[in-house]
């Protein structure tokens, strides 16, 4: 038992243990259009990584099995996928809630032209990642950035029928001033650029992939988890997104979550490992294999 199960333990056995299964998160596979330095997946333009035909359709009947509260699709950047319109289309005609993670600039590559139309007429919801900025005080997005959310308000999207939220990644390992942030970011988006948006979702970076890489560089690794281990909080634990959600990899791998999945970590060795032996009951009370980075989901408010 490592550091981070012990402190679960000790605060909440229970917490051990998913308690449902309300979200499926769906990653379609690692290319993406941006190669950004925070990335957990170590997503670029170059991976070749990518959900096939027959894995889409096991990820259907897994949703024929669950009927989940959200479909959560992620990435990489999901717009680019072949596929996304045929995966779009089979859970609308389920009436499947859908939510879709978008950095913003894909949906301007030639690959997603219409995409935003489509999604727009299926209810698609969006959670937006504002990573591409030109001030990280302001939050102010960098052009194609804002043509993208210019698109997005036009669609419809920020307004109640079209739910548009955004996320941001503050540099800190624990994020404070959580209500001046949300005012700095409204102020940008809505007050001076006019784009409407519904919630402000605060991301804080988890030490996987190329951030954790970063760190080692910098030599700062020990300083970030320490940081959060301080912060730990135990009042978060019954929240963790792992304990009613789980993600299925762009190659039918299951995970706790999309962070675990990068780290190589699928689901506990007791349980189904792979989308094709989906087994909902199992799945929904699995033991969760928590690690030293899950102090980012546990640390003072937590993440997300």
């Amino acid at each position: 038992m490592n550091d981070f199960e012990r402190r679960v333990a000790d605060s909440d056995e229970a917490c051990l243990h998913a308690s449902a299964l309300d979200v499926l998160q769906v990653n379609l596979g690692l290319r993406c259009n941006m190669t950004c330095a925070h990335c957990h997946q170590s997503c670029s333009p170059t991976r070749t990584e990518i959900m096939d035909g027959e894995t889409i359709d096991l990820v259907i009947d897994a949703v024929d099995m669950v009927r989940p509260h959200l479909v959560d699709i992620t990435g990489g950047a999901p717009e680019l996928h072949p596929d996304i319109r045929t995966l779009l289309g089979s859970l609308y005609e389920r009436f499947q809630p859908v939510q879709l993670r978008t950095n913003l600039t894909a949906l301007l590559e030639p690959e997603a032209e219409g995409l935003i139309g489509l999604m727009a007429s299926q209810g698609v919801s969006l959670l937006a990642s504002l990573h591409d900025i030109t001030n990280t005080w302001d939050y102010e997005p960098s052009e194609t950035a804002l043509a993208a959310l210019r698109l997005l308000s036009e669609a419809g999207y920020g307004h109640e029928r079209l739910r548009l939220d955004v996320a941001v990644c503050p540099k800190e390992a624990v994020p404070t001033a959580l209500d001046e942030l949300e005012e700095r970011v409204r102020a940008s988006l809505e007050g001076r650029l006019g784009i409407p948006f519904n919630e402000l979702i605060v991301l804080t970076n988890v030490p996987v992939g190329r951030f954790r890489e970063h760190l080692v560089h910098t030599g700062e690794l020990d300083t970030y988890q320490t940081e959060l281990g301080d912060e730990f909080n135990a009042a978060t634990l019954p929240h963790l997104w792992c304990r009613t959600g789980m993600e299925i990899g762009w190659d039918g791998s299951l995970a706790d979550c999309d962070y675990n999945l990068a780290a190589g970590m699928t689901t506990d060795p007791g349980t189904p490992q792979h989308v094709r032996d989906f087994d909902a009951t199992a799945l929904a009370t699995r033991k969760i294999r928590y690690t030293q980075h899950c102090l980012v989901c546990a640390a003072s408010a937590g993440s997300g």
